[in-house]
């Protein structure tokens, strides 16, 4: 019997190709109206390769595979044309066959081989991990070319992924030597540093931070007031004062943008000199600082506010685990060891519960889902990998450091300023109609305001419904990809997560581009200076400021994700074939994510994994059901799982479902 072929259509779309290892891909469309991505057959991908921006023919399918992954009415199509290519650097192994020298991708979704030509790469030993540049992008007939630009290391280097993944963002490991001598340059505050400064050394004043901090940017002092209020100090570190405007260290901040923290290193924005040193808010030596002393009432709302340049000397460096024994757990040996902040420290819980309150009330979305952190033995070695906990001292800092953020920024925004904003656009309705929808699947829905938008209000009721569920990280994820990403930006657009019309980056210099330069606004508008000349040149770059700190931002998030899941497989290589219970997480068209229970890794169980049915994916209760054996796996389902595959430099996790005995096979009714 002759095979039956797709019937060709005359309609193309455009789209970004995602690469399967196995050969075939899935086209994302422009056109969100077509209702899922386009399946490609392997035979029919042409020269394109993951993440390439394509154009396809479209043909009705009915590819059983394709059915099984894309639903009953799913598309599938030919590229036929590649509009522009995702990837011109390509990190992989390098080796030799014949008189050529090849580089294979470490990322399998990457199909060809790379050709390497160039001295440069013959003198480089097979197996070494290199970064090609593309000169010559494939063809159908043709293999890429490329061009030597770095070698990395040897794949058994223990660096080597953190070599790779600050490689592929372009994060900068080592500063250039005059960075290095301007920061060694800098000496500790002397008598004339501090003319001209407020003193509040005879404060009581603690840091709170993680055990392993060592850059302290803010320091607390607190008091209540006979009228019920509170008076609250947030100082900040005075990193201005140390990197002048266009100096080496501030030019080198800049391209940096922000620290990149890994789970057992830093990458810093100034040298550690400066960060974890001059800078740092370190017990029981003076610092210099930027202080916002705010005057709040019962209700929440700041009645007084003063900025002023500072000096203070931290009493003691607290970590979030003992303020916590502190104050919720009543721990005798830590509240006698530290008896004279016990009363400051309450008076700080108290009015993180009426801040806390007062955000809620207006509108401030805030999730609180748990977080994966490593823990390491003695020899540095992962030991486990742990659900974070964040506890009462952590909501401390985060509700005081909002209120200062958001303080600073009404502040200069009155005084008619030009100001580096940090924004949060409203969401994509087509996107925010799309959660809906899955929301509803699961019997809930977003209330809508009088004019039948939906306020940040109406996500954070829905945030604190989830609260617990099983369903609550994947609808809470959902809920966050429906939303545009915070940003900075020159104009102010309010910030819609936080419900605050008017909010800045103040408290983090050491770690943070803008809030550097928000603390010389802020100094230039104390001084009468906003109109100067230096003023005016910093206003004329705060956009292109603000648009490449939102960029070394992303970036950053990027690098400590990967390494975290490159940590995860790791972790997980040295337990193939390993049984675990676990829970779904998210179902998609072709398979569902899953989390273990007695460790905070993620990863992945392909549908071709589950041995005893064909799996459809059922749309409209979002979840996958056998054709034979009706069997489903939801959301919030616990299994048996085995690791079936890892990638480390894919940073992967492959689990199949422990399945105990598979059914016989039945005739399937028509």
């Amino acid at each position: 019997m002759p095979r039956k072929t797709d019937k060709k259509t005359d309609k193309t779309i455009t789209g970004r190709l995602s690469s399967h290892r196995d050969g075939y891909g899935f086209v994302i469309p422009e056109d969100a109206s077509l209702g899922g991505d386009v399946f490609v057959p392997a035979r029919k991908m042409g020269s394109a390769t993951d993440g390439d921006q394509v154009m396809v023919r479209l043909a009705r399918s009915d590819h059983r595979r394709a059915r099984a992954r894309q639903g009953k009415r799913s598309l599938s199509g030919e590229i036929i044309k590649v509009l522009s290519r995702a990837r011109q650097v390509i990190v992989g192994k390098l080796f030799r066959r014949q008189k050529h020298v090849y580089v294979s991708a470490l990322d399998d979704r990457y199909h060809h081989v790379v050709r390497v030509v160039g001295d440069e790469a013959r003198q480089v030993a097979d197996g070494k991990i290199v970064a090609v540049s593309i000169v010559s992008p494939p063809g159908l007939q043709q293999s890429p070319v490329g061009e030597l630009l770095e070698v990395l290391g040897d794949p058994d280097d223990p660096e080597i992924q953190y070599k790779i993944v600050c490689h592929n963002l372009g994060i900068p490991a080592e500063f250039p030597q005059a960075v290095l001598d301007e920061a060694e340059a800098a000496s500790e505050p002397g008598a004339g540093a501090m003319d001209g400064r407020r003193d509040f050394r005879s404060l009581p004043t603690v840091t709170i931070d993680g055990e392993t901090a060592r850059d302290f940017d803010d320091a607390i002092s607190i008091e209540k007031l006979e009228s019920g209020n509170f008076r609250l100090w947030v100082h900040i570190a005075d990193v201005s004062h140390y990197v002048r405007t266009d100096s080496p260290l501030d030019q080198e901040a800049f391209r940096r943008g922000t620290s990149v923290y890994f789970p057992d290193r830093a990458i810093p924005m100034l040298p550690e000199g400066l960060s974890n040193g001059l800078c740092s808010l370190n017990p029981k030596v003076d610092r210099l600082t930027l202080t916002a002393v705010m005057e709040i009432d019962a209700e929440g709302a700041v009645q007084n506010r003063e900025f002023c340049r500072s000096v203070i000397c931290s009493d003691e460096r607290m970590t979030y685990t003992d303020v916590k024994k502190i104050l919720v757990d009543k721990d005798k040996r830590l509240r006698g060891r530290f008896r004279s902040l016990v009363k400051p420290l309450s008076w700080m819980l108290q009015l993180c519960e009426v801040l806390v309150s007062q955000r809620r009330q207006r509108g401030s979305i805030d999730f609180d889902l748990p977080e994966a952190e490593i823990e390491y033995d003695a020899n540095g070695e992962v030991l486990d990998i742990v659900r974070s906990e964040r506890n009462q001292a952590h909501r401390i800092i985060e509700e005081f450091m909002l209120l200062a953020n958001e303080t600073v920024a009404e502040y200069l925004e009155s005084s008619e300023v030009d100001l580096i904003y940090r924004i949060h656009d409203d969401p994509d309705p087509l996107k925010v109609e799309e959660f809906e929808k899955v929301a509803s699947q699961f019997g809930y829905s977003l209330e809508r305001d009088r004019k039948g938008g939906y306020p940040s209000g109406s996500f954070q009721k829905l945030a604190k419904k989830l609260a617990g569920r099983t369903e609550e990280r994947f609808l809470s994820y959902l809920m966050l990809r429906s939303f545009k990403r915070a940003q900075y930006s020159a104009v102010n657009r309010g910030h819609f997560g936080l419900a605050s019309p008017c909010y800045t980056h103040f408290t983090s210099p050491i770690r943070r581009y803008p809030d550097l330069v928000v603390h010389r606004i802020l100094k230039g508008a104390l001084e009468g200076k906003s109109s100067s000349t230096e003023s005016g040149r910093l206003s004329e770059r705060l956009q292109e400021m603000a648009t490449r700190s939102s960029e070394r931002e992303q970036k950053a998030v990027e690098a400590e994700r990967e390494i975290m899941r490159w940590l995860m497989a790791e972790f997980m290589a040295k337990r193939l074939g390993e049984e675990y219970d676990g829970f779904i997480i998210g179902v998609k068209r072709n398979g569902f994510f899953v989390e273990l229970l007695d460790h905070c890794v993620e990863g992945y169980v392909p549908v071709e994994t589950i041995p005893d049915d064909l799996y459809v994916f059922n749309e409209k209760d979002h979840c996958l059901i056998g054709e034979g054996t009706r069997k489903v796996y939801r959301i919030g389902d616990k299994l048996r799982l085995r690791v079936d595959k890892v990638n480390p430099f894919r940073h992967l996790i492959g689990f199949s479902p422990v399945i105990e005995s598979l059914p016989s096979r039945r005739k399937k009714k028509r």
